[in-house]
């Protein structure tokens, strides 16, 4: 779940507003309980004199979920662990806060406004800073200008006391050519292959099947094997016999209208002046009748692309602002109205209203969650009944039985849970098998007793009872003559291969007429093939014109090596730069880590984040 955050955060900006989150909350092992920063105070984090309470971690954490991930309800969030990151993030920031606090450090507005004028995100492409296209970002990514700014506190805040400590860590520019240099390299190779048929090789003769037998029998001796009655309640299966009826699609269309709602949305264009005069000038020109952009050019030198916020929901602009521009008209000129940047003149030019999805459209998607929601209650109450029947002393089939779930009879599995040939188990009980909570309690359980209930995964409960197990045993060649031979004749096909593969190197002539492949680097990328790794590792491990044979159980190949290609200039130098980007930025990192551990203890960190979950719960109660 988090990874889906994450990965959604692909732009300057997003990675901007989630420069803490990636240290997340791990630092403070939160959750291990051997810390011992779980604090049991109304403040949810305090670290010095500084704190921030549950509602502010908690308005946070509704903010993270709903911007990055809006299909999740609170409750999952939390499971998902995304409370901790919250948490570790304000932690981090709120040492911050107090070690600046102590030595005195403070953000001043110069530099609030050299920070935001200098991130790429905000210039146009004349690299100056656009105000419309820092209105656009903080409207896209539903942040307010004053939540922003915090941000930019938080990060100036960090900056101040990282920087004389970072400042003098440098990777080496000759280690990062080098590392790049071995990254970039490319090869190409002529490939000979000669495919592993089994089914061109002859059935052999008794006495032959026999020998390969006896070479190999302990490969085909029969381990331990144990049979096993499953016994299961699913919410996956209750949900199914679930009958939703049209009314109460309805009610819950009618309660849930909020989440099928789409927001009144503007598009709005504006002017920002950093003295109240030139902007009341702006506001006169405009109301004698002076085109918007006509004005904007003239006073502020600022083109459409900077006065154009584009559309916006109310939630994305900052508290005045929103007021204002949703009460108004549309084609109403609204301002001058003052925020941190200066003050604004907004054109309100389209107003597009707020909507409702229509039921039919839902209708599926509230049938399932409907089914599922009611499915968990009914699973449990089954459960429930499921072991009052067994604690009354009836077997797990007459229990399974009343209790209207499934049954399943596992005979002769691994511990791997195949069968004595190692193959999947036939039927229902396959898909049991493949969950390793199931798997251990037949292992774990004494025979012909039955197990107590557990939980496995995807809400689904079971009870075992093994009824019987058969000890490790030798098997004689009848039993298993079919599968020898098989594995005869796929050995020999593998020699076949490989021998043909082989007479490659002492013939180089044989791949003359081969096509050369296109360049690849040493992971495999750029090489068209299933086996592109295998092939990869063998080509960059020989000189040019060298061949080795590899094996991949389908075909065997004969690997000649054609041209080592260096990296080009280009190439090299910007790949070189990456290099020490990321590995200055891990030893950056490194140091944050060791100087937050530190402030932990200066400050005496404490975390308390149950009265956030509590209040997180309780709010969707």
């Amino acid at each position: 779940m988090l990874q889906a955050m994450r990965s959604g955060a692909k732009s300057p900006l997003m990675k901007f507003f989630l420069l803490f989150l990636a240290g997340g909350f791990a630092l403070w092992g939160i959750g291990d309980g051997s810390t011992g920063l779980i604090g049991g105070s109304d403040k949810a984090i305090s670290a010095g004199e500084q704190s921030l309470s549950p509602r502010e971690v908690a308005i946070e954490f509704d903010r993270t979920r709903r911007a990055y991930l809006p299909n999740t309800t609170t409750e999952e969030a939390v499971q998902g662990g995304l409370l901790n990151e919250v948490i570790g993030t304000m932690s981090r920031e709120l040492l911050f806060r107090a070690e600046n606090q102590d030595l005195g450090l403070t953000v001043t507005r110069a530099m609030q406004r050299d920070a935001v004028a200098n991130e790429p995100s905000f210039q146009d492409e004349l690299g100056q800073f656009s105000e419309g296209r820092f209105m656009q970002a903080l409207a896209n990514a539903s942040y307010s200008e004053s939540d922003y700014l915090k941000r930019v506190d938080n990060v100036l805040q960090r900056q101040q006391l990282m920087a004389p400590l970072a400042g003098g860590l440098r990777y080496s520019n000759e280690l990062a050519s080098v590392v790049a240099a071995h990254e970039l390299e490319k090869r190409t190779v002529k490939l000979t292959s000669y495919a592993v048929r089994p089914e061109s090789v002859p059935t052999p003769d008794d006495a032959v099947i026999n020998k390969f037998f006896q070479d190999n029998k302990s490969s085909y001796a029969a381990p331990r094997l144990r049979s096993a009655v499953i016994g299961s309640l699913s919410a996956a299966a209750i949900a199914e016999t679930i009958t939703i009826s049209d009314t109460e699609i309805q009610t819950t269309f009618d309660e849930r209208l909020d989440e099928f709602r789409t927001p009144e949305t503007r598009d709005i264009r504006q002017m920002v002046f950093d003295d109240e005069t030139t902007a009341a000038t702006a506001r006169h020109r405009l109301n004698n009748g002076e085109n918007f952009a006509e004005v904007a050019s003239s006073l502020l030198n600022w083109t459409d692309a900077d006065t154009n916020l584009g559309t916006v929901t109310q939630a994305a602009l900052d508290g005045n602002l929103a007021t204002a521009a949703f009460a108004a008209d549309a084609g109403a000129i609204v301002g001058p109205l003052q925020t941190a940047f200066g003050f604004h003149l907004l054109s309100i030019d389209k107003i597009t209203a707020g909507g409702v999805t229509q039921l039919e459209d839902v209708r599926d998607e509230i049938v399932s969650t409907l089914r599922a929601e009611r499915a968990i209650d009914v699973l449990y109450d089954k459960v429930n009944m499921l072991e009052d029947v067994l604690g009354s002393g009836e077997t797990i089939e007459e229990a399974i039985r009343k209790a209207g779930g499934r049954l399943n009879i596992a005979n002769d599995i691994n511990r791997q849970g195949q069968t004595i040939d190692g193959l999947p188990v036939a039927g229902e009980a396959n898909e049991l098998l493949q969950d390793s909570a199931i798997l251990d309690l037949i292992w774990d359980s004494e025979i012909n007793e039955a197990s107590v209930i557990q939980e496995g995964s995807d809400d689904v409960f079971f009870v075992v009872n093994v009824t019987a197990e058969t000890e490790p045993r030798e098997r004689r060649l009848g039993e298993v003559k079919k599968l020898v031979i098989s594995d005869f004749k796929r050995v020999e096909a593998v020699k076949t291969a490989r021998a043909a593969a082989d007479a490659v190197l002492t013939t180089p002539q044989t791949d003359q007429d081969t096509v050369t492949s296109l360049a690849f680097r040493r992971n495999g990328i750029g090489l068209d093939h299933e086996a592109a790794g295998l092939i990869a590792n063998a080509a960059f491990n020989q000189k040019s014109g060298d061949i080795q044979v590899i094996e991949t159980g389908r075909e065997a190949i004969a690997v000649r090596t054609i041209d080592i290609i260096p990296a080009t200039e280009k190439e090299l130098s910007e790949t070189t730069e990456l290099v020490l980007t990321v590995m200055n930025n891990a030893m950056r990192d490194d140091m944050t880590n060791l100087l937050l551990i530190s402030l932990s203890q200066k400050h005496d960190l404490q975390l308390n984040p149950v009265a956030v979950q509590q209040l997180l719960i309780g709010t969707t109660q």
